[in-house]
């Protein structure tokens, strides 16, 4: 059997400007990543591309005090398309519920959590092309009903994350303890394929994923793809390796 390590980035700068870097807190966060990851004998890094998922690989060798396994960049360990989400369907979710109105004039942080989730329920079930045909014609001699061009949708979010794994398990040896810091997007796929869920729920489960925390999967080795009979959940979501202060949901 190998082990695989879903590592979460740490808190990245929520609610600035260039929200793709850790904070300071994230730094921290990452440091004690490295603390645990020292005992954890990695045979094998993987990070994705991402500024905030680099950077908490960084920190965490930084932080190991023995050498870790050099981090291999996988682009499919990368997020959801968070910010490209919201930029083209918050105009519409205010323009399909009022109570979404003060998004425009006046956001709270509570308001823009509960917008998200919205946004991002909508998206895993994949309403968005319906909303957008019934606001906009198609072109002349074109169809109606497609996504925003350029827009990642769920399906292939899903497809993408899995391909990612499928690449990881294939080229493991028996034994192998892999590392993946990535974020809570492909951990919830990870949990949707361990239980075979719909990508709406796998979507959701993202959402509880805590800054920096680590979820353990163990697998069978060989060259096949993931399969629920050959990778099975250990823990989910720890946080044990971070004092209390360090514990963060966003």
């Amino acid at each position: 059997m190998g082990t695989l390590y879903l590592i979460r980035h740490g808190q990245a700068s929520y609610g600035e400007t260039d929200y793709d870097r850790l904070s300071t807190r994230g730094e921290e966060q990452a440091r004690a990543i490295g603390r645990h990851l020292a005992h954890a004998r990695l045979d094998a890094l993987f990070a994705g591309p991402l500024r905030r998922q680099q950077q908490t690989a960084a920190f965490a060798a930084e932080a190991a005090g023995i050498p870790l396994p050099t981090p291999t960049t996988l682009d499919g360990l990368a997020e959801y398309p968070a910010f490209e989400m919201l930029k083209h369907f918050v105009p519409m979710l205010v323009a399909d519920d009022p109570k979404f109105a003060e998004l425009e004039t006046a956001p709270t942080p509570r308001l823009l959590d509960e917008a998200f989730k919205e946004v991002l329920g909508r998206w895993a079930r994949d309403e968005w092309s319906v909303a957008d045909a019934r606001r906009e014609a198609p072109p002349e001699g074109g169809a109606g009903g497609s996504s925003v061009e350029g827009l990642e949708r769920a399906a292939g979010f899903v497809d993408r994350v899995r391909s990612a794994y499928d690449m990881i398990i294939r080229a493991a040896r028996s034994g192998a303890r892999i590392g993946c810091v990535t974020s809570a997007g492909p951990i919830g796929v990870a949990m949707g394929l361990v239980f075979g869920l719909p990508a709406e729920r796998m979507i959701r489960t993202s959402i509880v994923v805590r800054n920096a925390s680590i979820t353990e999967l163990a697998f069978r080795t060989g060259d096949f793809a993931w399969h629920p009979d050959k990778v099975s959940l250990v823990t989910f979501n720890t946080t044990g390796h971070l004092p209390p202060e360090l514990v963060t949901d966003r």
